[in-house]
């Protein structure tokens, strides 16, 4: 896992970075124009760069940037903006370290950019600003955003905000087909609604200091820290967990099978089904190793550790009747699809969800659920409000699924990939953290492992057979695959 920082954290890293290694901030930005060079020219095929260039540390880089290709034969031109009288002092440096080869240009308010090299390099403002780029820069950022050479931003583009983009105009932002970044992601990449600006982001190591730590905006989950409990050579069917699943209904009955199978395939123990008769002759069918309830049950299963419900479950009274028996159940829960649609139209089950409840909700469901929002920061606030207030965990389904815990923490999954935005994915979801709820985990680890696994299935599929003609049955035939490659 990684932490992701919001600025005045980043500027501290720096800082303590150049303290502690020691290493001269100089030094340090030196270290990031490299890893930036290194990256141009291993993705784009280029003979000339334009580098437009603030004059703060993001310029600075830009100006390092432009002398290390020019040292290696690249036609590069620098467009310094002359917006201010005060640079930064690492900017001074390098510029005097230009060689004579760069073409340096000044320009103000009535000057021009030529725009016409192999490839354009956003340096102007990166990730240290915090207010709209107004007058005659927004008319710069016009002209680049016009221009149909590939525009790389160093660290964030210029215009985009890194904290929080609630009150942003978007009025002058750089729209970057990539953006490579330093040392951990930025919370604005994990929004779909600034994927335009950001185009695809790379993320640079550049050396802070590993041991720097501080309060951060939420933690990024990848490989490094997720972890599986050891498998008992002695464990049976009984010991790996009994997961009860409330699903399916009319024509929705592949729902409930696809969330038993992935329960199953997530090492699960026993999977029941309570659903209708229609359910009975395709999980005989499909997987004859789940046992099949009455969709009227006078209790839940006697052997049942954790409770998954909603996949295609309706919304009619039956429906509200199966909900309130899951919810006074003594024991952890998952909760999906029509589950939370019956929670949204109903409030006085939120008076008896169970804590430590996990929600897997898509958009959609979400604002049913908690409200809507005028921006996706706002939303997610409003959503960490919500699992505060009744202390659950809500993951919001989608790419970089954002999961908040009762105690106001955020988690951004690393996984998963667009191929996977088809029918039945969600309800694999709720099948796969319904079995790691039922084997044991905490519904913390639960709702990570479940998100993380889910979308690392999905890549494995993704990285043999392309993104196109992915299907939910596919990512479930490969938990095994992912969870033992761990």
């Amino acid at each position: 896992m990684s932490l992701i920082y919001g600025p005045n954290e980043i500027k501290e890293w720096d800082a303590y970075t150049i303290k502690h290694e020691p290493i001269s901030s100089i030094n340090l930005m030196e270290r990031a124009a490299i890893a930036c060079c290194k990256r141009l020219i291993g993705s784009f095929i280029f003979e000339s760069i334009t580098l437009i260039c603030g004059k703060g540390n993001n310029g600075g880089d830009g100006l390092a940037i432009a002398r290390i290709l020019a040292t290696r034969d690249y036609k590069v031109t620098v467009y310094i903006c002359e917006y201010t009288n005060q640079s930064s002092q690492d900017f001074v440096t390098n510029l005097k370290r230009l060689p004579d080869n760069v073409r340096v240009n000044h320009i103000a308010e009535e000057d021009n950019l030529e725009l016409n090299s192999d490839l354009i390099v956003d340096c102007l403002f990166g990730a240290g600003l915090d207010r709209p780029i107004e007058n005659w820069l927004a008319t710069v950022v016009a002209q680049i955003n016009k221009c149909s050479t590939p525009v790389v931003s160093i660290d964030l583009p210029s215009g985009l905000y890194l904290a929080s983009n609630e009150h942003n105009s978007f009025n002058a932002v750089i729209k970057a087909d990539a953006t490579f970044s330093f040392q951990i992601p930025k919370l604005p990449f994990f929004f779909a609604e600034y994927a335009t600006y950001i185009g695809q982001f790379t993320i640079l190591n550049i050396g802070l200091s590993v041991k720097y730590t501080n309060s951060a905006i939420a933690t990024y989950v990848d490989r490094n820290e997720i972890a599986l409990n050891p498998i008992n050579d002695f464990a049976f069917k009984g010991t790996k967990g009994y997961l009860t699943v409330i699903a399916g209904s009319g024509n929705m009955i592949g729902a409930a099978l696809l969330c038993s199978q992935a329960a199953f395939k997530t090492g699960c123990g026993y999977v029941g089904l309570i659903s209708n008769k229609a359910a009975l002759v395709p999980l005989a069918i499909n997987l004859p190793e789940a046992i099949w309830f009455d969709e009227n049950p006078a209790q839940l299963p006697k052997k049942t550790t954790a409770i998954a419900i909603g996949p295609g479950l309706g919304k009619n009274e039956r429906s509200k009747t199966l909900l309130k028996l899951a919810l006074k159940f003594e024991g952890p829960i998952v909760i999906d699809a029509d589950g939370l649609n019956l929670l949204a139209e109903n409030n006085e089950l939120l008076n008896v969800l169970p804590k430590e409840s996990i929600l897997t909700p898509h958009l959609g469901e979400l604002k049913r659920l908690i409200g809507t929002a005028d921006s996706p920061e706002q939303l997610l606030e409003k959503q960490k409000a919500f699992s505060k207030k009744h202390g659950v965990y809500i993951i919001q389904k989608g790419p970089y699924s954002k999961l908040t815990t009762p105690n106001g923490d955020l988690y951004i999954n690393s996984t998963g990939n667009s191929g996977m935005a088809t029918a039945g994915m969600g309800d694999a979801l709720t099948g796969i953290i319904g079995s790691f709820l039922a084997q044991g985990y905490s519904a913390a680890n639960s709702a990570i492992n479940g998100m993380y696994f889910h979308g690392l299935a999905g890549d494995y599929i993704v990285e043999r057979n392309g993104k196109i003609g992915l299907l939910t049955t596919d990512v479930i035939k490969a938990l095994p695959k992912v969870l033992n490659g761990l």
